[in-house]
């Protein structure tokens, strides 16, 4: 008795994920604007026509690829919040290292969201501003809150919001800039004991700080009554 043929609907599915396989591998390399839909549809197997039929537009693909890859929410580790009860200074240290292994250890494990993020941040398509609101602004914004938390403030502010960059850009530092720091010393560390090591050197320097800022912060007035 023979196998019955594929039906068209898992024929249609496997033709799809082929072009976005492809997709991303060519838009790794030569990012959106030099991409070029006739050599994904060739690397796919498939033809152009295809990428209107599922996708729309080669902007289409784009936004498929770019968010399906770059937009998984860190990789869909569970996000570092602020939970009740739970000390600030020790959330903002497993917030530092959260990041920190996402950015040394996990996204050096996938190239191609690696490209493709590069080509985004030098030339920006309409994907980045939907990229910032699902995924960067939320991440963006617990972290001022946790930063907001350590100073004993009752909300954040933008001092809240300049220290958020600061962090972070101490953070990406040894990724964007790791062939200065190779050369430079110490290395970039390569393995979990070592990012581990790192983000509590980070952690406590960032602590020392904020810390030391809270402790110069003006104390409210106390209401002294008035007598009658």
């Amino acid at each position: 008795m023979f196998n019955s043929p594929p039906s068209r609907e898992h024929d249609a599915e496997a033709r799809r994920e082929r072009l976005l396989k492809a997709a991303a591998t060519v838009f790794a390399k030569d990012g959106f604007e030099k991409a070029s839909l006739r050599a994904i549809c060739l690397k796919a197997k498939a033809n152009v026509a295809s990428v209107k039929y599922y996708f729309g537009s080669k902007e289409g693909l784009y936004r498929e690829v770019f968010l399906s890859t770059c937009g998984s929410k860190m990789d869909k580790d569970p996000p570092v919040t602020l939970a009740d009860g739970a000390s600030p200074e020790d959330t903002l240290r497993i917030w530092i290292h959260h990041l920190l292994d996402h950015v040394l250890i996990k996204r050096a494990a996938n190239p191609v969201k690696s490209q493709i993020m590069a080509h985004e941040m030098r030339e920006p398509t309409p994907c980045l501003n939907e990229f910032i609101k699902l995924i960067v602004r939320p991440f963006h914004e617990e972290l001022q809150r946790i930063i907001a938390a350590v100073l004993g403030r009752p909300a954040m502010d933008e001092e809240c919001a300049l220290y958020c960059h600061h962090i972070i850009g101490l953070c990406i530092h040894y990724d964007h800039c790791r062939v200065f720091v190779d050369r430079l010393g110490p290395p970039v560390p390569k393995t979990a004991p070592e990012v581990q090591r790192l983000a509590d050197n980070i952690a406590d320097f960032v602590l020392g700080a904020l810390t030391s800022r809270r402790a110069a912060q003006p104390k409210p007035a106390s209401r002294s009554k008035k007598r009658p």
